[in-house]
Parts: structure tokens; C-alpha cells; sequence
């Protein structure tokens, strides 16, 4: 595991990159294996807490959200080929995500982009705005961090022109209305999302 980059947000998040060592990532990118790939999803998270809390251990609650038994903090993480994301922060739940720019999405667009979405995306260059969209939506869900949320019905992304970084503001649309800023980051290949949720 090799530590890439650390950053901290405004919204009080502290986040990092990692890159899993070659031979893992060549393993992990060719997915021969499910179990394998987990595994090593598995073993790549326990290697950067153990580097950043020694003193923890990765926990799930009833819904599949991660937390660490030791600590009164809020974490999340992400992964992608040899990427791993990994997002805590103090006082507020935190949801992140990292994603490669993949055609395939223009085929799925319609199960997670609400109409009012497509009004902004120019057609032309739809690709980073279903990518962007697609992973913002992510880091909501699981800043949320239950299970009965739809992407089109409970999550609408606000018109934002994609840059290298910036802010998208979303409205949660599940139990109210909820404004979140999901901050991302854009280097025309892999997009890092994350978001906190207010409590």
C-alpha cells in the first residue's frame, strides 16, 4: 500500500488517497476471483487503519456502514482499480467515492439521472456528467448510510459545469428536503466525490 496524497477539506473532512502495490492491483483489477477481489478490498482497509488508528478495528452497523470500534469518528471509503479513498471526519457522517470515467454509463443513465438532471448535461459531453453525477449520488448515499434510498427519486444534483474541482450542491429528498454540498475533485480520468450529511 503505497500513501499517495492528504488533504483536508472545509467542510472539516480529512481525506486520503492510496494506491494498492502493483501485484495487488493487477489481481484486483483482472477481478478473476470475487472472493479475491474482496479480499483484498478487505486486507487493503485494514492496512490504512492500522496506519492511521492502530488502535481500531473496522466495524459494520446493521446497514453496512463502517465504523471503527475504538473511536468516536465518522469514516467511509471507496475503491477503484488500485485506488483506495478513504474519508473521516469528527463530528458529522461522511460519505466518499472514486470512480474511473467509463462509457458505460450512458446505457444506465436513465436508472440514476432524474430529468431535471439531463436539462443541464451538455449531449455532446455527457460522459464526466453522468460520471460526476453518478459518483456525487454515491457519496450521499452512503453519507446517509441506510438502505432505502433511490437515486432518481431521493437525490437530485443542482446544474454545476464540470471543471478540474468544485462543488455540486444536491438535494436529499428522503424525510424532507436536505441541501449537501458534495465537494469532488476531476482530473479528466478519475473523479474522488465526497459529501458530509448534517445532522
Amino acid at each position: 500500500m503505497a500513501f499517495i496524497l492528504n488533504w483536508q477539506c472545509i467542510s472539516g473532512a480529512s481525506l486520503y488517497l492510496w494506491e494498492m502495490q502493483k501485484e495487488s492491483s493487477q489481481i484486483y483489477a483482472e477481478n478473476e476471483i470475487k472472493n479475491s477481489a474482496r479480499k483484498l478490498e478487505k486486507s487493503s482497509v485494514n492496512e490504512i487503519i492500522q496506519l492511521l488508528h492502530p488502535d481500531s478495528a473496522l466495524q459494520k452497523d446493521e446497514f453496512g456502514k463502517p465504523f471503527l470500534d475504538s473511536k468516536n469518528l465518522h469514516i467511509n471509503y471507496s475503491h477503484a482499480k488500485s485506488l483506495v479513498f478513504w474519508g473521516e471526519h469528527v463530528s458529522f457522517k461522511i460519505g466518499v467515492d472514486i470512480e474511473y470515467l467509463r462509457p458505460q454509463l450512458a446505457k444506465i443513465k436513465h436508472k440514476f439521472c432524474r430529468e431535471d438532471e439531463f436539462d443541464f448535461m451538455p449531449t455532446e459531453n455527457e460522459i464526466p456528467y453522468l460520471l460526476a453525477i453518478w459518483s456525487a449520488k454515491e457519496a450521499m448515499y452512503k453519507a446517509f448510510g441506510k438502505k432505502e434510498v433511490d437515486f432518481q427519486k431521493h437525490m437530485q444534483i443542482l446544474p454545476f459545469e464540470i471543471s478540474t474541482e468544485g462543488v455540486i450542491t444536491a438535494n436529499f429528498l428522503l424525510d424532507g428536503l436536505t441541501q449537501m454540498n458534495v465537494h469532488y475533485l476531476f482530473n479528466g480520468e478519475v473523479i474522488k466525490c465526497w459529501t458530509v450529511f448534517p445532522s
